[in-house]
């Protein structure tokens, strides 16, 4: 029935602060504003998007609360993400990145509306 993920649509309360972590944390562009709270992110590598839209009410959610959470890939090792996340003052929810397989290690993080952010990587 359906193919991929064409686009994560985060809804933030603060759009000016969200859009700020999403390019300045996480190095997404801005491929098109399309109003005061609405616009459309692009990875670097331009593999992923994501539909970012202000003005929404908080819906605090916890660690162990049922949730959708995305994955982005790290194009530097995962410790180098980490630190680097680390440095920009990003909201870290572990003391390191975790290994789960061989060479495959993920930490999570959250934006500033405490949506999860699922990060992957090798070591």
């Amino acid at each position: 029935m359906f193919t991929e993920i064409s686009c994560l649509a985060v809804y933030a309360t603060d759009y000016e602060r969200s859009k700020r972590f999403y390019i300045e944390v996480l190095g997404f562009d801005v491929r098109v504003e399309l109003g005061p709270n609405l616009c459309f992110l692009v990875s670097k590598s331009g593999d992923v998007h994501i539909y970012l839209e202000g003005g929404y009410d908080p819906n605090p959610v916890g660690e162990r609360d049922a949730r959708l959470s995305f994955f982005l890939e790290s194009e530097k090792s995962i410790y180098e993400t980490y630190d680097d996340l680390k440095t920009a003052g990003a909201k870290l929810l572990h003391d390191a990145p975790e290994q789960v397989g061989d060479d495959r290690y993920v930490f999570r993080l959250a934006d500033p509306d405490g949506n999860l952010i699922e990060a992957s990587g090798k070591g």
